[in-house]
């Protein structure tokens, strides 16, 4: 009697061991993902104008609604990344990410963007090649000096006058938005007494975000910022403090003077008539970061405008943008 119930149990026992094997075998070696899917997961409230955002820039050509151009999936609520797509255009930024079924987060996010969106974008890769076609240092170009948080050095911001003032032609017709067209350059020279130690790039896309870009000391693409008190990571740094809420001074406290911080001064330097209180609150440009500036420039440029009309040296378009807007 027993020898014949012993089998069943050993059978029985085996059959355990052999599912619990290939249950084991299978979550190794998983397959890939449906059509090359990969799962992308953002815990993030902006986490889709971030998703548009970054992979926007990996579509071919300019810059595009990745959903609309078939690199982002929507299924049953979640999004996904077409590794296949990716593959096609990008297939060293691709190779990145296979081998993997795994959910891409943030954290798994992050390292890919910085080995790869420069390369994906196809940005200048020094700072004498951004001159060549963005000669900001010209005439009709807008300069702010100031010391702020990111950096320790003396930032000098230069913005087309151009823009600025498309920018304000439209600001009624979006809704009380600062809008700039696109093409529109914003240079941050980091200064070091009278030696150039790095520069930051804002540039606008036809999507409507923004690349970012940081030229290092020696005047090519870099993937971090150089200068106290910390590196900053280009893009995701520079893209997490754009696309959040947070103020920094010294704007947040403009048109008052900002305390000075734990790495140094915080400032904005320009003569007291443009410390105009009413362009200030009218426009509301650091928090209200329309589209995703955080510089006064536009208060700046308007409040000194302003000072030009006082002093009885403005043109007629000028003095017609501020009747247009009400200041």
């Amino acid at each position: 009697m027993l020898s014949r119930v012993l089998p069943v149990w050993v059978v029985g026992c085996l059959l355990v061991v052999v599912l619990m094997g290939c249950g084991a075998n299978a979550e190794q070696a998983a397959p890939p993902p449906e059509d090359g899917l990969r799962r992308v997961t953002l815990d993030k409230s902006d986490a889709e104008a971030l998703l548009r955002y970054y992979f926007g820039g990996y579509v071919p050509g300019p810059a595009r609604d990745p959903f609309d151009a078939g690199l982002l999936v929507l299924r049953d609520g979640d999004t996904y990344l077409q590794l296949d797509s990716l593959t096609a255009w990008h297939p060293d930024a691709a190779q990145q990410l296979r081998g993997s079924t795994e959910t891409l987060d943030w954290d798994g996010l992050k390292p890919f963007l910085q080995a790869t969106y420069y390369d994906a974008r196809r940005l200048p890769p020094t700072l004498d090649a951004l001159r060549a076609t963005v000669p900001y240092r010209d005439e009709g170009w807008f300069t702010v000096e100031l010391h702020g948080v990111m950096t320790t050095a003396l930032r000098q911001i230069h913005v087309d006058e151009g823009a600025l003032r498309a920018a304000l032609r439209g600001y009624h017709e979006a809704g009380a938005q600062l809008l700039y067209p696109e093409g529109t350059t914003i240079v941050g020279e980091h200064w070091d007494d009278t030696t150039l130690v790095e520069a930051t790039v804002m540039q606008k896309r036809p999507d409507g975000f923004w690349d970012y870009m940081t030229y290092g000391p020696d005047g090519t693409l870099a993937r971090t910022t150089s200068t106290a008190p910390r590196q900053l990571k280009t893009p995701t740094q520079c893209a997490g403090c754009h696309f959040g809420d947070k103020q920094f001074e010294p704007e947040r406290s403009f048109p008052g003077e900002a305390r000075p911080g734990p790495h140094g001064p915080r400032a904005i330097y320009v003569d007291d008539a443009l410390r105009d209180m009413e362009v200030t609150r009218f426009f509301d440009e650091h928090r209200k970061r329309s589209d995703y500036v955080l510089g006064l420039y536009n208060t700046l440029f308007v409040a000194q405008l302003r000072a030009d009309r006082r002093a009885g040296r403005i043109d007629a378009t000028d003095a017609a943008l501020l009747d247009t807007l009400g200041l």
